[in-house]
């Protein structure tokens, strides 16, 4: 006795494969586009981040100079400042110095005092100049003609409205303008600059 089998084959139409290879090809697409969308969000983000820790530095930076500053002004263009602030370090060629040369470039002992105004410190007539200016993209810290970039950006300063608003008081406002680069369809997109303000007093701000 013989047994009949019976073979069936099973498939997808082509009408069927088309279908899901444009579903495929949708989900697939989407995914793609989600992910360059995030990875340029990751970046922009990463960028401003890095653009607003040098703001920061850079107000650090001015706030301790204008405290110690004795006299602090800034150009017409709104573009460097320059601070007279004590001689802390001992120089060649001062009193203390040619008492005994070992004592260059050591810290100076201030003269403490109580005035009218409260305690008053101080280092003598001995100053020094320190100049914050824009270099380029960067800021940068001018001593005794020793220079230190205080923030390289990889994204572009605003030269012509960075506001650094010092005058010679006993007080001085300060605000520093970044303006981060977007990129957008590959073209860039200017962003709305980011503003960081401080006020900081002149502690060494001599008072008649």
């Amino acid at each position: 006795m013989k047994l009949a089998s019976s073979h069936k084959t099973f498939g997808y139409s082509l009408s069927e494969l088309m279908v899901s290879l444009s579903l495929s090809s949708v989900i697939l697409g989407a995914a793609i586009t989600c992910g360059i969308s995030l990875q340029k969000s990751f970046n922009a983000t990463d960028n401003y981040l890095a653009t607003h820790i040098q703001q920061v530095r850079i107000i650090d930076y001015l706030n301790r100079d204008v405290k110690r500053g004795l006299v602090v002004t800034t150009s017409v263009d709104l573009q460097s400042v320059t601070m007279t602030l004590p001689s802390y370090l001992v120089q060649s060629g001062d009193s203390e110095a040619l008492a005994n040369p070992s004592l260059i470039n050591t810290p100076r002992t201030p003269t403490i005092s109580y005035g009218s105004s409260g305690w008053q410190v101080d280092y003598g007539t001995a100053t020094t100049s320190v100049v914050y200016s824009i270099n380029g993209s960067s800021i940068v810290r001018i001593e005794n003609g020793t220079v230190t970039t205080i923030a390289s950006s990889t994204d572009q300063l605003v030269p012509s409205t960075t506001d650094v608003e010092l005058t010679n008081t006993e007080h001085a406002s300060t605000s520093v303008t970044f303006n981060p680069i977007f990129n957008l369809a590959g073209s860039s997109a200017d962003r709305t600059g980011t503003t960081l303000y401080a006020t900081a007093y002149l502690r060494n701000k001599r008072r008649g």
